[in-house]
């Protein structure tokens, strides 16, 4: 069944652990970090990942717009990235799956934004002020890259997240140390075959957190090291459902 948005609260009634209704996206979405499209209403909370998560469409895009309030899931996100992966022909073996992964950080940026986060959550649940912009600032100058994998004319690998693919990615952290993730993926990448009905496969992963190499040569300007990763943070965490494209209404 279609709706435009159902009336959960994400702090709220309970969700599904997996979103169950197609969602056309509200006029005039934007990709900026930013959710207040959805006034802080997801349609569904994932126990095995611990986000919000609401999947939309509208005629161009696909959507997929997470939050996450957990420390160590955003630490974790931050570490090793968040992976959507598109599986049109309903086979978790698919070798032509397409994915994309958003935000990749590597080496001494990565340790940099970690350390960040861990200073500031350490102090706000001190109840001290933090300065959410030092964080969502520092971010915005590390955050260069997204992973791509499967898309035709788009070879597998890294390319900017200014990139001319029509592939759209932004986050911000809020004042309660909360994360906000939006990812924009053109529709036409799909290749949805006839029979399918404009139904697909997918798969929201969070990547293990990957070892921080100490920098070779410490210097004055050398930030802080990240806290080290906690349990959570050993393993990917994942989960699988299936969405139909809505129809605009």
């Amino acid at each position: 069944m279609i709706v435009i948005l159902n009336t959960y609260l994400a702090n709220g009634q309970k969700l599904p652990k997996v979103q169950k209704a197609s969602i056309y996206a509200p006029q005039g979405i934007q990709i900026n970090g930013n959710s207040s499209e959805w006034n802080d209403n997801f349609q569904a909370y994932n126990n095995a990942v611990e986000i919000f998560y609401t999947l939309s469409n509208d005629d161009k895009y696909i959507y997929l717009t997470v939050k996450a309030k957990q420390r160590d899931v955003v630490d974790k996100i931050i570490r090793g990235g968040l992976t959507f992966t598109i599986n049109s022909k309903a086979s978790k073996n698919d070798k032509d799956d397409l994915s994309v992964t958003y935000p990749v950080i590597e080496g001494t940026d990565m340790w940099e934004v970690a350390g960040k986060f861990g200073a500031l959550s350490n102090a706000f649940k001190q109840h001290e002020t933090v300065n959410i912009n030092q964080l969502n600032e520092l971010f915005k100058t590390k955050e260069k890259l997204i992973t791509v994998t499967g898309i035709d004319k788009v070879p597998d690998g890294p390319i900017s997240i200014y990139n001319t693919e029509g592939i759209k990615s932004s986050s911000l952290f809020d004042e309660k140390m909360t994360y906000t993730y939006e990812l924009a993926l053109p529709i036409d990448y799909l290749k949805l075959p006839d029979h399918s009905g404009n139904t697909f496969d997918y798969q929201v992963r969070i990547n293990a957190a990957p070892e921080i190499k100490r920098p070779a040569i410490i210097t004055s300007s050398t930030p802080p090291p990240p806290p080290p990763v906690s349990n959570g943070g050993l393993a990917a965490t994942d989960f699988r459902g299936k969405y139909t494209l809505a129809k605009k209404p």
